[in-house]
């Protein structure tokens, strides 16, 4: 079984993901870090390159072969729940998990950051919150939704870890 971690960008799954990893002796991925290292290209390159469908295809593949994988914490792209077909492979051998914070901490947490092609907008919190609209109700299918907003990384990674064991036994 896996731990599927999906969330807006800023939402904490690569530090928590680090984490639980680290807590659980579990493997770690980053499909975005995946999909880095397969093109030799940023993500920011990416979308600046070739567009966002074009890195979508690339992240759907990255879904289907994190989907086979086993004891591993998998973060991913904010994006991934876009397409049913990933939320599907992702689901299948995983427990999938939504952290969650507002608009205005997402912003907060992003703001001087330049590595994020859809913030490159002159109102990113506008975009944040269009964003999260756009992906609400895909974020919703998860088995488990973790509100991140003034938490540490460790206390995500605790309440995760509590919430999986309990899904575990239901």
């Amino acid at each position: 079984m896996n731990i599927v971690l999906t969330g807006m960008m800023g939402s904490g799954k690569s530090t928590v993901g680090r984490e639980l990893a680290g807590r659980l002796d579990f493997h770690y991925i980053d499909t975005d870090k995946m999909i880095e290292k397969q093109v030799g290209k940023s993500i920011n390159d990416i979308f600046e390159k070739v567009g966002e469908i074009s890195f979508r295809k690339l992240e759907k593949e990255a879904a289907r072969c994190v989907s086979v994988l086993d004891n591993f914490i998998i973060s991913t792209g904010g994006g991934v729940v876009k397409y049913k077909e990933n939320l599907k492979e992702l689901k299948e051998n995983s427990a999938l998990i939504y952290l969650y914070a507002p608009p205005e901490i997402l912003y907060e947490r992003l703001k001087k950051k330049k590595d994020r092609p859809l913030l490159k907008v002159p109102d990113p919190l506008k975009k944040l919150k269009n964003i999260l609209k756009d992906r609400k109700s895909a974020y919703n299918k998860a088995d488990i939704t973790i509100d991140t907003a003034g938490k540490k990384p460790s206390a995500v990674a605790k309440e995760i870890i509590e919430k999986v064991a309990d899904l575990r036994e239901a």
